[in-house]
């Protein structure tokens, strides 16, 4: 359900895919898996500097090397690095698949409320096209245990569901996370408010009330089917839910959770996959793990 052959870092040489490095190599450490990290050259550039007598894929290598030297422990991985020049989500998706790794660590900027709207980056290309588990780390996420190698002092595992197959299938992969990792699981449902004009609000809170006592009715039925072999908390809260869900997993002086949502994988029937989870990782300040299963 996690991976444990293969985990990719994609890095851009900026400071928040560093973070994304930073959070690859303890992931990496903790699981025992292979540690990639990849650098997707641009086409354009890589033309033009052929075209003027320069060895950038050498001077690239170079470049990513001194770039995992600076991003501890990356370098106590002894990761494989890839450069590779196309289009980056293209380059993300044919080397994971190449390397069969089951995971991408990539970083996302901290972003504006108009950036919100369009989010066209990278990371957002490689969520809706991904048929792989997308691990996130928000700019300025720092490890708990600074001094440790892998991801020790992480937790709890907080896994937003909407009671669907794939976020029941997060939730599973929460579960096995937090077993490794040594922690607790949350599970977290948010139930929308409903917007009402003021003459009905009183039927809207009603409605939401029966919503509240069936999803807690569903999240029971759910804990049993999880066999979780560790702690698991559940709670349903009332809310926006992108909002809410970073609001459960904010991280605090004695918690450093990593939240996890499921998502259908591209291609799946009904909705676009991810809709609220990009939403979701505008608003979080900890690690979010897209998780696909398979």
């Amino acid at each position: 359900m996690l991976p444990h052959r293969a985990i990719i870092a994609a890095v851009d040489f900026s400071d928040t895919s560093r973070t994304a490095l930073v959070l690859a190599a303890r992931f990496a450490r903790h699981c025992g898996a292979a540690l990639h990290v990849l650098h997707a050259e641009d086409p354009l550039l890589s033309a033009t500097a052929r075209h003027a007598g320069i060895d950038l894929a050498r001077e690239t290598g170079e470049e990513l090397q001194r770039f995992i030297t600076s991003a501890w422990p990356a370098a106590e991985c002894s990761p494989q690095r890839h450069v590779v020049t196309g289009a980056a989500v293209d380059v993300i998706l044919d080397t994971a698949h190449r390397v069969e790794a089951r995971m991408v660590v990539v970083g996302i900027r901290g972003m504006s409320g108009a950036e919100r709207l369009v989010f066209g980056s990278t990371t957002g290309g490689l969520l809706r096209r991904a048929d792989v588990s997308v691990l996130v780390a928000p700019a300025g996420w720092k490890p708990p245990r600074p001094d440790a190698v892998d991801l020790s002092g992480t937790g709890p595992i907080v896994a937003g569901v909407d009671l669907s197959g794939p976020s029941v299938a997060g939730a599973e992969a929460a579960c096995t996370l937090a077993s490794t990792l040594g922690t607790s699981v949350e599970i977290v449902h948010v139930v929308p408010n409903l917007a009402v004009l003021s003459r009905w609000r009183a039927h809207a809170e009603i409605a939401v009330r029966d919503r509240v006592a069936a999803a807690r009715r569903e999240l029971e039925l759910a804990q049993r089917s999880l066999a979780c072999s560790v702690p698991v908390e559940t709670r349903v809260e009332v809310g926006a839910v992108p909002s809410r869900l970073a609001e459960a997993a904010g991280p605090a002086r004695d918690r450093a959770p990593i939240l996890v949502l499921g998502r259908k994988a591209p291609g799946s029937k009904g909705a676009p996959p991810g809709t609220t989870a990009y939403r979701v990782l505008t608003l979080a300040n900890v690690p979010v793990l897209m998780y696909v299963s398979h």
